[in-house]
């Protein structure tokens, strides 16, 4: 099986590259800065670095780097300073994952992709008619409002749910 991780260098991410090499999985990562990776991967046969920004590459590029993949993992999140957080890209998971899904259906293959997206902690699924405290609406109100990455990954996980 080969699985395509976007988010690689990060720390779910790389966990994830790493299960997947020990159970000698083809793997391929999108990283913008391949210094971060372990020298181990980089020359682990197992393993193809695209180096690039998910959000720079075409879609004829993107389509492409999903062609052969069986799965697509996406590990991205923004990094945990000022600028990630509160910088461009403001919805980094969410372009990327209607990017690379369109991607996926546009090459129009005769077997399934799966999308796997890492989320965030307060991200509820809402096709189900779970009830939720009322302080819980207020403190994921709170963070919609202080933290945009969490609106992102929201967005992201409702783009996959309701396509």
């Amino acid at each position: 099986m080969k699985v395509l991780v976007v988010g690689a260098s990060g720390a779910t991410g790389s966990q994830l590259v790493a299960q997947l090499l020990l159970q000698q999985h083809s793997v391929k990562v999108v990283v913008r800065s391949p210094h971060k990776l372990p020298e181990s991967w980089k020359n682990n046969e197992h393993l193809q670095m695209i180096t690039a920004s998910i959000l720079d590459l075409t879609n004829t590029e993107m389509q492409d780097l999903v062609s052969d993949c069986h799965a697509v993992a996406s590990c991205l999140g923004h990094n945990l300073t000022w600028k990630g957080i509160y910088g461009q890209p403001r919805r980094l998971v969410t372009d990327a994952t209607k990017r690379l899904c369109n991607a996926i259906e546009a090459n129009n293959l005769e077997r399934t992709t799966k999308f796997v997206l890492m989320n965030t902690t307060g991200n509820r699924n809402r096709d189900l008619d779970e009830r939720i405290s009322f302080a819980q609406k207020c403190v994921i109100g709170l963070l919609r409002i202080l933290l945009p990455p969490h609106v992102d990954n929201e967005k992201a996980a409702d783009y996959l749910r309701t396509q």
